[in-house]
């Protein structure tokens, strides 16, 4: 499943919030007092956007997990707790990170669960279009906050639940590659990864391969060439998002014209990878999972010859030796080609 479950995306509103600037580990670190929540819709949005499945986990010796744990408790209030983490934050921020605003929300998921989301987010600048005393103005805005995604530059999510903070989290890092995180936000967090490129990529091969075999009615060639057409699509992405994925099950369904269609292969793909705990991952899958077997071919005594993709060998295609004999079996939904081959011999004569 992804971060949220879907109940608590349902009930999901921001609760409290605080907000302070962080520029240069050498300027003065000033804490702010919270202040009342805020375009809740708009920073909602951006969270659920950026709610991924959970790849890293709190380490033991994690600064972070204590100073949240001891707000959910009421030992510390959501003020001060929320000055300690930008504090702890301004500090580990390193000479050549982009200044920003860093974010400490709490969230009302409903149920007994308490969300905690940190979020580093980048200044732009951006100019506002008014009228002022009959004539148009425009005015410079530099602290401005956009919706495109890539302005989260850091976030993590945090669940806690009776004061205790899941040792799961989910975190992202728009200046590394997913979904790994830069060192100083690692640390800063006190988190390490969890699931291993190897484990992600054995998932999203499985995810595939679970997708395409629930839209099985809707491939034109099978679940086999579907899966290669899927594969060849996504070899060379860097990383792979879950959009990558639905697009290349698209790609492996010839594109169809139906909408309806459409929707189920984007609904079934994404979930098979919400399955695999996949959702919203963005990740360089391990390239043996792309590997496409290469066509064999059977050239028998009679004069027969068989030529089938490899995949296919124990799937459409099953081969068994039975009392000295060799006995093909090929299952298929449809005959796409079927006719007769020009005979050579007479041709050259």
């Amino acid at each position: 499943m992804s971060f949220f479950t879907d109940a608590e995306q349902e009930h999901l509103r921001v609760a409290r919030m605080i907000i302070h600037v962080v520029g240069r580990p050498d300027e003065e670190f000033t804490p702010e007092p919270e202040i009342e929540v805020q375009e809740e819709g708009f920073f909602r949005a951006r969270i659920i956007a950026e709610a991924g499945d959970a790849v890293h986990e709190f380490k033991a010796d994690s600064f972070v997990r204590p100073v949240i744990e001891r707000m959910a408790l009421g030992e510390s209030t959501f003020q001060d707790g929320g000055q300690d983490l930008a504090r702890l934050f301004a500090r580990d921020h390193v000479r050549t990170a982009i200044s920003g605003a860093f974010f400490v929300f709490e969230l009302n998921v409903g149920g007994d669960a308490r969300v905690y989301a940190l979020i580093k987010y980048d200044y732009r600048e951006a100019v506002e279009f008014s009228q002022a005393e009959g004539r148009s103005v425009l005015r410079a805005i530099v602290q401005a906050f956009v919706k495109e995604r890539k302005a989260v530059q850091k976030i993590c999510l945090v669940r806690v639940v009776d004061g205790v903070a899941d040792v799961m989290v989910s975190a992202a890092d728009r200046m590394q590659q997913a979904p790994d995180l830069t060192d100083y936000f690692a640390k800063y967090l006190g988190v390490a990864r969890n699931r291993s490129d190897t484990e992600l990529s054995d998932r999203l091969n499985e995810a595939m391969r679970e997708s395409l075999n629930e839209v099985r009615q809707h491939l034109p060639n099978g679940v086999p060439a579907a899966l290669r057409r899927m594969k060849e699509a996504l070899q060379g992405r860097d990383p792979v998002t879950n959009d990558d994925v639905v697009n290349a099950a698209l790609h492996a369904a010839g594109r169809p014209e139906d909408e309806t269609i459409r929707a189920t292969i984007e609904a079934k793909t994404r979930r098979c990878l919400r399955r695999q705990r996949l959702d919203d991952v963005a990740f360089t899958p391990e390239r043996r999972i792309f590997d496409l077997r290469p066509r064999e071919y059977v050239r028998t005594a009679e004069e027969v010859r068989l030529e089938y993709p490899a995949e296919q060998l124990g799937q459409a295609i099953t081969r068994v030796e039975h009392d000295g004999n060799i006995v093909f079996t090929i299952t298929t939904r449809r005959i796409v080609e079927d006719g007769t081959v020009a005979d050579r011999s007479r041709a050259r004569g």
